[in-house]
């Protein structure tokens, strides 16, 4: 690939008296942005494919349109990423905001390298985060160790993005399709020093002032959604004491179970205060259902749950209950059997889960456009980790990473590396009020997914969204800013102003002079660079004399690097007759300023004339691809 120059070259004369040179050079100029006021959003809805990584994500573009969007094909050995043509096919593919989000917690790997990520195979298999230090981070802003919900590595409880939204007097809903209790919505609202404290975990929740909770986790029911004698011994997800509570009106929830009841109140009709919903199912909507060995068979040949509402159903209904707020909510919906199958390398249900999934997507959506706007609404859609290691057929160590591949109503060409959650980047999406602060946030470059931000970033931008009470009482509340860090970095050439030309000294056979030292800045955060290092580079003009010249291939230049604050290196000896390096840095050596020089040599051809030369070395600075 050709380098990209990002300015204009700059020149400085130099003379020789043949008995002088002109250098010249090109600074790197990087658009500058004015600052914006953010739009603050009435409602935030964010939805989450718990296990959906990339690859989760195009097994259900496959299988629905015979197209892929995101898919690529990465080498390790060579470096080499190429991204296969991509098709839009689901409503989150025309958000404005498409990035990409790290995910690790505060143990195991404790962070994510993109070289080690696409250089290794098995680099992202393990250490990988936990769906509780997961729904923490994204609930809170702050990482913890796996198996947490709510607590700090060092034990301090945290505040949730849930009880924020609650102190500001909006109204939240927390939805999933997997136990109501599992990780994941509890990370938004509650805090445990286990996540398998499922029983004081529903207590919580129960009580934490949240209006509407859906989920699995009926007692009464199987996952093949039969009746069964009670269960709230080992392994249940809610305690008899909270079952009696919520299913004879002890809470302020109405209480519902039956998939019509749930269609009522997607419907609008007999819109509560508050919705408890547990469906008719021991864990899962459908995920668990029989059939579960059947992973060729195409997605919804398994008969499905019949009493069960879908995700899309359920989301419908939580916000006709929090669109009752006249000061907004906040909406957490998440497709939590994503991750089951994942473990489990089921494809057909890794498909089914994921169609699920979208349609609640959609089902937001409808909802924001016919009954709010994107004015008022943020909507982020993304995933808390990667669950299976899926990748396309034939990836492993030797070959690398491939693409999936499929055609309309198949299941998709898919290979499975791993049982369990691994620290893959996973896409996020987001559309509406706010939604441009996340890219802001996203100062880091993965160098096949492009710019990504940190779950806990997620956290941190829903508080700040979300705001503060108002002050209590005489108290006078007082709020102050800081800014993100500039996204106007760049990345610039200084030459110094010399007055006239840089001259050379020595006999009528070799002549040697410096080239004035030169500055290059680069402040621009990853996700600016792209991953990119520069180079600064130059060459020289002939050298003239009114009729008379000789060749720039008599000049050449040692270059050096006086200073450096992130260890760029200096080019070699080389003749100014085309392009030389005087400087490179890679992407980690690039950042700062680096001051460099160099030592010209000028050989004087024997068939040259007496007389005053002069000649321009021109510099320029490239941004590397």
């Amino acid at each position: 690939m050709n380098p990209r120059t990002t300015g204009r070259a700059r020149r400085l004369i130099v003379m020789s008296t043949v008995a002088g040179v002109a250098l010249g050079a090109t600074p790197a100029v990087a658009a500058s942005a004015e600052t914006a006021e953010t739009p603050v959003p009435k409602n935030v809805i964010v939805l989450i494919s718990d296990g959906g990584g990339y690859n989760q994500f195009d097994a259900a573009r496959l299988y629905e349109t015979g197209a892929s969007y995101q898919q690529v094909e990465v080498a390790p050995k060579s470096g080499t990423a190429t991204k296969v043509p991509g098709t839009k096919s689901e409503v989150y593919d025309d958000f404005a905001v498409q990035i990409a989000q790290s995910h690790y917690s505060a143990g195991g790997r404790a962070a994510y390298d993109p070289d080690l990520a696409w250089g290794d195979f098995t680099w992202v298999a393990s250490g990988a985060t936990d769906s509780a230090a997961a729904g923490t981070a994204l609930g809170t802003g702050v990482k913890t160790t796996n198996g947490t919900l709510g607590f700090a590595p060092d034990g301090t409880r945290l505040l949730t993005v849930g009880e924020q939204a609650l102190e500001v007097g909006k109204k939240v809903g927390l939805v999933t399709s997997v136990p109501f209790n599992h990780a994941t919505p509890a990370g938004f609202i509650a805090h445990n020093k286990s996540r398998n404290d499922y029983h004081g975990l529903a207590t919580e929740m129960i009580d934490s002032g949240v209006d509407v909770i859906i989920g699995g986790g009926h007692p009464n029911y199987t996952d093949a959604n039969t009746s069964r004698s009670s269960h709230f011994g080992t392994g249940s997800w809610i305690s008899q004491t909270d079952f009696d509570r919520v299913t004879q009106g002890k809470t302020p929830f109405s209480y519902v179970e039956s998939k019509a009841d749930f269609e009522k109140i997607a419907a609008g009709e007999n819109v509560p205060d508050k919705l408890f919903g547990l469906a008719r199912v021991a864990e899962t909507f459908q995920y668990n259902r029989p059939g579960l060995s059947n992973k060729t068979v195409l997605p919804w040949t398994d008969k499905i749950n019949a009493d069960v509402p879908s995700l899309a159903t359920s989301a419908t209904a939580a916000l006709n209950v929090l669109e009752k707020d006249e000061d907004g909510f906040f909406l957490m919906v998440e497709g939590g059997a994503v991750d089951w199958a994942g473990h489990a390398n089921q494809t057909t249900r890794i498909v089914e889960e994921q169609l699920s999934f979208n349609e609640s997507v959609e089902a937001v959506t409808d909802w924001v456009e016919t009954n709010s706007n994107w004015d008022e609404t943020l909507v982020i859609v993304t995933a808390d980790h990667e669950t299976g290691y899926l990748a396309g057929p034939g990836a492993g160590v030797e070959k690398g990473w491939t693409a999936l591949t499929g055609t309309a109503g198949q299941l998709p060409n898919v290979s499975w590396h791993s049982g369990n959650h691994t620290n893959a980047l996973v896409p996020l999406y987001a559309q509406g009020a706010g939604a441009d602060v996340l890219p802001a946030r996203a100062a880091k470059w993965d160098f096949v997914r492009g710019a990504y931000l940190d779950n806990t970033d997620l956290g941190k931008t829903i508080f700040d969204l979300l705001g503060h009470a108002p002050a209590e009482g005489d108290a006078v509340g007082v709020e102050a800013s800081v800014p993100l860090p500039a996204q106007a970095g760049q990345l610039s050439l200084a030459v110094p102003a010399v007055e006239g030309p840089v001259a050379f000294a020595g006999d009528t056979s070799a002549q040697k002079a410096a080239l004035p030292q030169v500055v290059v800045t680069d402040s621009r955060n990853e996700a600016q660079a792209q991953g990119r290092g520069w180079t600064l580079s130059g060459s020289a003009s002939a050298f003239v004399a009114g009729n008379r010249s000789f060749g720039a291939e008599n000049l050449a230049w040692t270059p050096r690097v006086v200073s450096s604050a992130a260890g760029a290196v200096a080019g070699g000896t080389a003749t100014l007759d085309k392009p030389a390096t005087l400087a490179d840095a890679d992407r980690v050596g690039r950042v700062g300023e680096t001051v460099v020089a160099a030592d010209l040599n000028l050989t004087i051809p024997a068939t040259a004339e007496s007389g005053r030369y002069g000649s321009e070395i021109t510099l320029t600075l490239f941004a590397k691809d």
